[in-house]
């Protein structure tokens, strides 16, 4: 390995172990230490913006004014009525249904988009039953990535791989539509070994929610048309590849036809974008994005394209891809997979279904382990922090690894049965 390599890889070392201790905000641990390889000369500063998804950036800020621009239009206090009609108080009911809704979302959206719309309801509903919201959000990131699996448009590393592979939606549904249903069953049946429901500390009332904007609703006469642009928005989001429109242009476009509809100056809605999030998304780009440029991470996905021959190779495949991903953002390491799947599926083509499954599968399941494995993942860490909810790496980590561990092990007999 060259120097810059052992810098590279120092650097996602250091992140882990600052977020493991939490010691400082999570953006400026990771913009410091994609600054320091910028310092280091191992990425020059022109390189380092290259290697930021700035279409990624531009979805999560657009989603992140929507939703609160639909949160004054009442979207998020009628959900919570509703939820609270239907939950009869009973917490373990509000987790269920939020797990099936977020996975059913999640399959029709991308998983990011989904859970920004979803988590202020389901904060609100837990506050409303005097529960701490964190271990709902939790499950809610799983479902997010699991229901995400199933189909072509759920999750980012899934379009990456339909793109490359020519695998149509439906075909790409045969593929892990089964394989997600099944696991979502299987993690859904085991919800209460794999979390512990927690009443709210005392002192830490509904309040922190309202101060947000959750039910603090201004204009509910404009609701049906924000529904109307956020519907168009979904639209955009299917057939974005079909009209080679960005999603991030298509939320950031959505975003600004909705202040424009409200009537008010975007200068106000800029408080409503979290960019600790948005920092923290930009460093580890930089981040993975060395490891990549240096070499690194091509080097570990030709070694695990080199792992094994036959039939062992999809299950091979899954199994590291699993474990790389609960280490790095899985958008980057199916970027850095991808080409060695091509030269493997030119050679071996019968085992092109296999493989192309086995990658997706092992970037879904493995993302789950971890608050960096998953754009979501990162996504709802940052709801949490900024409603006062103390959702750190470690505290996810207990609950994320007994998940991903559950899921694999299911992953792994789904291919050996299925292939």
């Amino acid at each position: 390995m060259s120097l810059a390599e052992w810098v590279a890889l120092a650097a996602l070392v250091a992140l882990y172990v600052l977020l493991l201790g939490d010691w400082f905000h999570r953006a400026w641990v990771a913009l410091g230490l994609a600054g320091a390889l910028v310092v280091a000369g191992v990425v020059p500063l022109t390189q380092a913006m290259s290697l930021i998804d700035w279409n990624t950036i531009g979805l999560l800020a657009g989603m992140m004014i929507m939703v609160a621009l639909l949160g004054e239009a009442g979207l998020f206090a009628i959900l919570s009525r509703w939820l609270k009609a239907h939950v009869h108080e009973n917490p373990w009911r509000l987790a269920g249904i939020f797990f099936i809704a977020t996975a059913v979302v999640s399959a029709f959206l991308d998983n990011v988009t989904t859970v920004l719309l979803l988590s202020p309801a389901l904060i609100q509903a837990a506050e409303d039953l005097d529960q701490e919201p964190v271990p709902y959000l939790m499950l809610e990131v799983v479902a997010s990535n699991l229901g995400g699996m199933a189909t072509l448009i759920g999750d980012p590393p899934n379009m990456m791989i339909g793109t490359a592979a020519h695998i149509p939606f439906d075909r790409f549904l045969v593929l892990l539509g089964p394989s997600s249903l099944v696991i979502l069953l299987l993690v859904g049946i085991n919800i209460p070994w794999l979390v512990q429901l927690k009443p709210l500390k005392p002192g830490h009332s509904s309040a922190a929610g309202r101060s947000q904007g959750i039910l603090s609703v201004r204009h509910p006469e404009k609701l049906s048309g924000l529904l109307v642009i956020l519907a168009a928005m979904f639209v955009g989001f299917i057939f974005q590849s079909a009209w080679h429109i960005p999603v991030g242009a298509i939320a950031a476009g959505g975003a600004v036809l909705g202040m424009l509809y409200l009537g008010e100056t975007p200068d106000r809605w800029r408080h409503a974008i979290d960019y600790g999030t948005l920092g923290f998304f930009i460093g580890v780009f930089i981040i993975v994005g060395a490891l990549e440029s240096t070499g690194l991470v091509g080097r570990l996905a030709s070694w695990l394209g080199h792992w094994g021959t036959g039939s062992t190779l999809p299950l091979a495949l899954f199994l590291g891809s699993a474990g790389l991903s609960a280490l790095l953002d899985n958008v980057p390491l199916v970027a850095a997979l991808i080409p060695v799947l091509l030269r493997v599926v030119a050679t071996q083509p019968d085992q092109a279904a296999a493989l192309w499954t086995a990658l997706a599968m092992g970037a879904a399941l493995g993302g789950n382990a971890t608050l960096i494995g998953a754009s979501a993942n990162v996504v709802v860490q940052g709801l949490a922090l900024e409603r006062g909810y103390p959702l750190n790496f470690r505290r996810y980590l207990g609950f994320g690894l007994k998940v991903a561990t559950l899921s694999v092990l299911a992953g792994a007999l789904f291919l050996l049965i299925r292939f």
